[in-house]
């Protein structure tokens, strides 16, 4: 979220704000939700306390989704392999001016570790300890979180079906060429 994490959350925008946002790029900080292979949460050691990482989409950044990549690969020294956009957050910034977040969600690409140097600031936690550590009773971050999970799975499972089905279509396709 932007600088003021303290700043009360407006709302929680719909699905189609979240692709008109994505279209128009009018978002101007984005947060990751990173998991491992153990679905465990990256959480980034920051004035003292764990957040999720993030910060703003700079004018050098290609999109929000770069941006999100960019950021975790900052603070935490992580590539990440599938991101996908969760919600967009509406927010003030200290200026009570409105500012949007977009929350993506992303894997760490390759089952690597956090660097010995970084580990210090960064730890990958199970979601009830990152729940505890950030204060239970923020459901904004609990329902980010989990949202963000749901999407993530979602998302492989997909991409699982489409490579079943492509390795069914070949070989289905390398069949009917022997048989011909």
């Amino acid at each position: 979220m932007p600088k003021s994490e303290h700043s009360a959350i407006t709302k929680t925008l719909p699905k189609l704000r979240l692709i008109k946002a994505l279209e128009d790029a009018e978002a101007r900080h984005v947060k990751v939700v990173v998991f491992d292979d153990q679905n465990r949460v990256l959480a980034i050691k920051s004035k003292n306390r764990f957040v999720l990482p993030g910060g703003r989409v700079e004018w050098d950044d290609d999109d929000a989704e770069a941006a999100a990549r960019r950021e975790v690969f900052e603070t935490a020294n992580i590539a990440l392999g599938l991101v996908k956009p969760v919600t967009v957050v509406k927010t003030k910034d200290r200026q009570n001016q409105s500012a949007q977040t977009l929350v993506f969600v992303g894997r760490m690409a390759g089952g690597g570790k956090i660097s010995s140097e970084q580990r210090g600031n960064n730890r990958f936690m199970s979601k009830e300890t990152f729940f505890e550590t950030v204060g239970g009773q923020n459901l904004l971050v609990r329902s980010l979180v989990e949202t963000a999970q749901r999407t993530l799975v979602s998302e492989e499972i997909k991409d699982e079906h489409r490579d079943a089905a492509k390795i069914g279509r070949e070989k289905y396709n390398y069949r009917s060429w022997l048989c011909s």
